[in-house]
């Protein structure tokens, strides 16, 4: 937790809650986890007890925690922020978080950004054909092909609220851990759905299962792939295709990163000259009948 900033202009209670908020979302308290006691915080950030609990009062409308009688104040497995009974749609949660993932259709992947490419991929589009890998990947190694697809195309949407930080940003910025993330993207939608979706993120980071990883070397063989065709367009991609490499965890994904690399990415050559050829025949047969 941080301590209350004597420059910061808003009041104490506003900041505490952003306290409490942050080392939610960072994991420093974790879902199911009681808080310190009122007491104990208001000891901490050097105010009253009544102040400590309007910030709490804050958090518990936001969806962040549950106050038990007795008991104390606990964080929230999934986030829900509540709505006026009566007024919202059952799958109103669920609508918007649709409309947030269409935002990864707008970001533009960071790194190629830095590389100075002029009109980069977006996360959607890195997505789409990760999914397509992780498809292949899973065939080849007997991996299960629903759940890969699924994990590619979750591995990334958290990026809705954080955005996509480069290699560089990521040695100076911290962001909050896409698990607790995903918990407050599915906020307001049935619970079962949300926590297919929480299920999915929170295995792709732990990396425990094949299909994890090999959702995560599909990643990377898309970096790859990406890479070699900014390069192709001038762009010096050497050190993007390393670290892809590099990074490949599975057997089934270095194997199929060997055949990108000796493969020339102008895959429509091949049917320019067929074109040729089947025009050259038609005018012959044209001929003939004429």
């Amino acid at each position: 937790m941080q301590r209350l900033d004597p420059d910061d202009t808003r009041r104490p209670n506003v900041q505490i809650a952003g306290s409490l908020r942050a080392a939610i979302l960072t994991d420093e308290f974790r879902p199911g986890e009681r808080l310190p006691s009122g007491k104990e915080l208001a000891a901490f950030f050097g105010v009253s007890v009544m102040t400590v609990q309007n910030a709490i009062h804050t958090l518990r409308d936001e969806g962040f925690v549950d106050t038990r009688t007795g008991s104390g104040v606990y964080v929230r497995a999934q986030a829900n922020l509540p709505v006026e009974e009566g007024t919202s749609h059952p799958l109103e949660g669920l609508a918007s978080f649709l409309f947030e993932v269409g935002h990864l259709k707008n970001l533009k992947r960071a790194g190629w950004v830095m590389l100075g490419v002029p009109q980069p991929e977006s996360v959607a589009d890195h997505t789409f054909r990760v999914g397509i890998i992780g498809i292949s990947l899973a065939q080849m190694a007997g991996a299960d092909v629903g759940r890969v697809a699924a994990l590619c195309l979750m591995h990334d949407v958290p990026e809705t609220r954080v955005g996509d930080v480069e290699a560089v940003g990521r040695a100076y910025v911290t962001t909050a851990k896409p698990e607790a993330i995903t918990a407050h993207q599915t906020a307001g939608m049935p619970v079962e759905t949300g926590t297919v979706f929480q299920d999915l993120v929170a295995e792709y980071e732990a990396q425990d299962t094949v299909e994890a990883r090999i959702a995560r070397d599909a990643d990377k063989i898309d970096v790859l792939l990406q890479a070699i065709e900014y390069g192709k367009q001038g762009f010096a991609t050497d050190e993007w295709r390393e670290n892809a490499i590099n990074a490949l965890r599975t057997e089934s994904g270095k194997q199929l990163a060997q055949a990108v690399s000796l493969t020339d990415p102008t895959w429509w050559t091949m049917f320019g000259a067929s074109y040729a050829e089947l025009r050259s025949s038609t005018r012959a047969a044209q001929t003939r009948k004429a």
